[in-house]
């Protein structure tokens, strides 16, 4: 039995941030996906449920602002939101580490590196876990805030402009692309990356932050398009 599955999902949760390259050495001898998925998934649906409540009243103050919405119509959008909310804190952490592992999967294969898919997305799974402490934090701040400035809730690097900065412009749109805690998130799939091809740590990171760099240009440029 190898050492990592003698250790409490708890424990190797923990072991990530104060210990992730040990952590995630003894979790690459021995992966198990849904050892992690499911505790991460519920943490994130509890988050979310934190939220709920100010989400509703926040999108329903939104809609009421730019259309002549009827009182018949609010249990609907309630419903709406609480649906769309519930269903992607089961879906996030899952389809974020799919994506992020294929991707590595995908550039690793191409500069000739081998490594287990399965680990690599255990991995990820893993590196996920500064996301999960930022929605964490989300929802408390959420929790003392009114409806109204709901918005204003951000683990971005919008917490460096002023508050006068127009949340329209494009400097706001750039810094709300790149999260504190994603980053932190980028720099635990790089010491796993590292991990399962078993490849330099400079390589390993220039591979994710090159995928980490076009997410935020995406979202960039979504959010340009609002």
């Amino acid at each position: 039995m190898s050492k990592e599955s003698k250790d409490g999902i708890l424990k190797t949760l923990i072991g990530v941030v104060i210990s992730p390259k040990e952590t995630m050495e003894k979790v690459n001898e021995n992966p198990k996906v849904w050892r992690y998925l499911i505790p991460i998934t519920i943490i994130q649906l509890i988050a979310t449920i934190v939220e709920l409540p100010k989400l509703i009243s926040y999108t329903i103050s939104q809609t009421q602002e730019m259309t002549n919405v009827s009182q018949a119509a609010l249990p609907m959008i309630k419903i709406g939101v609480v649906i769309s909310g519930i269903i992607g804190a089961l879906i996030m952490p899952a389809l974020a580490a799919l994506i992020s592992s294929a991707l590595i999967k995908l550039i690793a294969s191409i500069t000739k590196e081998n490594g287990s898919f399965k680990n690599l997305y255990c991995i990820n799974l893993l590196a996920y876990v500064p996301v999960l402490i930022g929605l964490i934090l989300a929802a408390i701040i959420m929790i003392f805030t009114e409806p109204q400035n709901v918005k204003n809730v951000s683990t971005s690097f919008t917490l460096f402009l002023s508050s006068s900065v127009d949340t329209k412009s494009g400097i706001y749109k750039l810094f709300s692309s790149i999260d504190f805690f994603y980053i932190w998130s980028s720099i635990l799939a790089v010491i796993g990356t590292s991990v399962v091809f078993k490849m330099k740590i400079k390589k390993a990171a220039i591979i994710v932050f090159v995928i980490y760099i076009v997410s935020v240009i995406v979202k960039f440029s979504m959010l340009l398009r609002v």
